[in-house]
């Protein structure tokens, strides 16, 4: 097992620099009335230092890593016994014997977790040397070691609970999101198509995209995707060996959509994609598409096809007209530009920021939520 391993497990219990629980001092306690030492500790060997959870008979919360019995105790899984410090090369120079609290007696008990995870020791001190610690007595230590290894445990799984009821929590948040736009999607396509079998072909086209979209996130563990990914990804299928080269993409000012934010993106980067193909810039017309971002007070999104000879007619009142012109401002609280004209199409819509962008306080928790993972 590495140490980056070792440490990580040590930071997954949340011990460190935590307030004195009693579970863990009657331990301490323990250990050292029935094992007749001065001193009993629990001691967890950090990336620098060694910090005790729980201090029987010293006031020390903590010293140097590299002053530290136990940092030698955590090497090998049996009790390691010191029975006079003062006389052993290890620790003959060591401040903590040639200064207070002078230790000569040692004995310490690895603490490992299932996986095999050292995190640091049960040990007792005396200042006087001892050669009357018997197995029986390292037994005993092994053995409420063991105890001290099940609160520990208990601190790991009430954490995981915790953090599952968060995911669950986010799990229920998201899929209520994608369900709420694909109820939206289905009123609102049954009121625009009369041909039945086109209303079943497009909403397939729609969940479909949603999917990819959930795939997306989750690839990204739930917290956020880059808005250049984004749109990569929306917009694979309407890039060909034909057209990919008439695409431009911003690439700077890049920024993390939320995963609410991913889903209105997908729904308007779709139907534009989908025009773009059928009678634009993506087609047999000769033409370029520019896709932009600025960010200010709000988020300006902008879809731009020149094309040599522009498109005639006005703007319809179909459904996808009305995920541009609707759906997607209405979501994001902003406002929607959509133009014919003799260059091109244009299209651009404004957002609040927190309708599109993750959020610090969603960052953490999206963190927390991965953390059981």
């Amino acid at each position: 097992m590495s140490e980056n391993d070792r440490l990580a497990a040590l930071a997954a219990t949340q011990l460190l620099d935590s307030e004195a629980e009693e579970r863990f001092d009657r331990l301490t306690r323990l250990a050292s009335n029935a094992l007749g030492t001065d001193i009993a500790l629990i001691s967890l060997i950090d990336d620098d230092r060694q910090w005790f959870k729980s201090t029987q008979g010293t006031d020390l919360c903590e010293t140097k890593r590299e002053y530290a019995f136990c940092d030698h105790a955590i090497r090998k899984p049996d009790v390691m016994v010191v029975p006079d410090a003062s006389q052993d090369s290890r620790f003959v120079d060591n401040p903590l014997v040639t200064d207070g609290p002078e230790i000569r007696f040692y004995a310490g008990a690895p603490l490992i977790t299932k996986s095999g995870q050292a995190l640091g020791t049960l040990c007792v001190i005396d200042s006087e040397p001892r050669d009357d610690f018997s197995k029986a007595d390292q037994q005993l230590l092994k053995d409420i070691a063991a105890s001290v290894m099940t609160e520990i445990e208990v601190v790991e799984q009430r954490q995981l609970v915790e953090d599952l009821s968060v995911v669950n929590e986010e799990l229920r948040h998201r899929m209520g999101n994608m369900y709420a736009h694909v109820s939206a999607l289905i009123s609102m396509m049954g009121r625009n198509e009369e041909d039945k079998d086109k209303l079943v072909r497009r909403l397939r086209e729609k969940i479909t995209k949603l999917g990819e979209t959930q795939v997306l996130l989750a690839a990204h563990k739930w917290a956020s995707v880059p808005m250049s990914k984004l749109v990569e990804t929306t917009l694979a299928p309407f890039i060909n060996a034909a057209n990919q080269s008439r695409i431009h993409v911003q690439t700077d000012q890049d920024f993390d959509v939320s995963p609410r934010g991913a889903f209105i993106m997908t729904l308007m980067l779709n139907e534009l994609g989908t025009n773009a193909v059928k009678h634009g810039a993506l087609g047999p017309r000769d033409g370029q598409l520019q896709v932009a971002w600025d960010r200010g007070d709000q988020i300006k999104l902008s879809w731009q096809e020149k094309l040599g000879q522009g498109l005639s007619g006005e703007i319809g009142s179909g459904f996808g007209s009305q995920i541009l012109t609707r759906i997607v401002p209405m979501d994001l609280k902003g406002q929607a530009k959509y133009d014919l004209s003799d260059a091109g199409l244009s299209y651009e819509v404004t957002a609040e920021p927190e309708r599109l962008c993750i959020q610090p306080s969603m960052e953490m928790s999206a963190r927390a939520s991965t953390a059981a993972f």
